[in-house]
């Protein structure tokens, strides 16, 4: 039996990735621009979870490193602060820097967050200069500003750049990402570009940290439309000689919606169930569905129900109400106004806001329009009904 050639997981580049070729192609002139000498905004993707974000980062940083660049990927961590993951990004991807970049980084005073980058016999790495703690009341922004523009320095004798990839950007701290945005407003010429990513409410907090923040490129990340969610599906198999029946591949694209991560997870469960058949036939498909239900119950539904509060929970359990009241008959994903949640719960769309907003935030709910509410993952009203005893 061939191995699964499909790979569901947090951050896993599928065997095959499809649908993204504009934001690769983005990326490719943005660093055109930058090899010339041109000015360029930072360029950050928004999204909702699963759909791809932070695999499309490391492709990014996978295709600049093959052009020289320096590209390192950092994931933020709470009161992580922004020196802390420039430093990170740096050190994890120096030991790639080729020719002129590199020998320019073992020459050069790098330091930041009282630290140093030095080339020793494994490699780059930061050592700290002083045994003396760093005064957490100081404000990091002169250093980082100093930092970028010796590391930019050194990049355009290498005749590159310099790529901060960092994910999740949304969990960094207002006054973290105000720094950040700010230290790279301070460049002029320097060749350095942050490509970021976050939740699709990131772009209004990021300008509220900074307004320099309100002229970055968003680009959204969204599901894969019908043509491209189908080849994510048979291409991979067709690899490995394995095709897909119709009827099949119509099943499967109707239970993922167009969900990255519920393509590669129902196509691989699927996969299982043919157990080495050279086609995969709608039995597997279905044979499948249940195998699929109980992983994402436990983990990726219930992972992100059991993070609510009560009163969030409360708010969740209501827009499922209200939805099976106004569109009982919807398939996938169901919308309902949050004025109708408020009218159910007796309460002014004032008095939820706060909690509006913190189940946004959490990512398990997004607002696609003005006045509407959808839940972020395809299924999770299902969950919901079935964790309350309503299905």
């Amino acid at each position: 039996m061939p191995l699964n050639p499909f790979t569901p997981g947090a951050g896993t580049r599928p065997s095959i990735l499809i649908g993204r070729e504009p934001q690769l192609a983005l990326v490719s002139n943005l660093a055109d621009l930058v090899e010339a000498g041109r000015p360029s905004n930072p360029v950050v993707f928004t999204g909702l979870r699963g759909v791809g974000k932070t695999t499309l980062l490391h492709e990014v940083g996978a295709e600049l490193r093959r052009r020289g660049w320096l590209a390192g990927y950092y994931e933020v961590r709470r009161d992580v602060e922004p020196g802390a993951a420039v430093r990170s990004i740096v050190r994890d991807s120096a030991d790639l820097a080729r020719g002129k970049l590199r020998k320019a980084l073992s020459a050069g005073g790098h330091s930041i967050d009282g630290m140093t980058l030095t080339l020793g016999p494994a490699g780059f790495g930061f050592t700290v200069q002083s045994a003396g703690a760093r005064d957490e009341a100081a404000d990091p922004y002169p250093e980082l500003v100093r930092f970028l523009r010796v590391l930019g320095r050194d990049a355009r004798q290498g005749g590159v750049g310099v790529a901060l990839l960092v994910d999740e950007l949304q969990v960094f701290r207002k006054r973290d990402v105000a720094v950040l945005v700010q230290a790279l407003s301070a460049l002029k010429d320097e060749p350095i570009v942050l490509i970021g990513a976050g939740l699709p409410y990131l772009a209004s907090e990021l300008s509220k940290a900074n307004t320099y923040a309100e002229r970055f490129r968003y680009e959204l990340i969204d599901r894969l439309d019908q043509s491209d969610a189908a080849a994510a599906v048979v291409d991979p198999a067709l690899t490995l000689g394995t095709t897909w029946d119709a009827a099949a591949l119509e099943r499967v694209l109707e239970l993922a919606d167009g969900y990255p991560y519920f393509l590669q997870l129902y196509a691989s469960e699927s996969w299982d169930a043919a157990a080495g058949a050279a086609r995969i036939e709608t039995e597997h498909v279905e044979a499948a569905i249940p195998a699929v239900r109980r992983q994402l119950d436990a983990g990726l539904y219930a992972a992100r129900y059991d993070r609510l509060s009560e009163r969030e929970r409360e708010y969740v359990d209501t827009m499922v109400t209200v939805a099976d009241a106004t569109c009982p008959d919807m398939v996938g994903s169901p919308r309902v106004e949050s004025g109708a949640v408020a009218d159910e719960l007796d309460k002014s769309l004032s008095q939820l806001g706060t909690t509006r907003d913190r189940i946004i935030r959490k990512g398990i709910i997004h607002s696609p329009a003005y006045g509407l509410l959808e839940f972020s993952v395809p299924g999770f009203a299902d969950y919901v009904r079935r964790r309350t005893g309503r299905a």
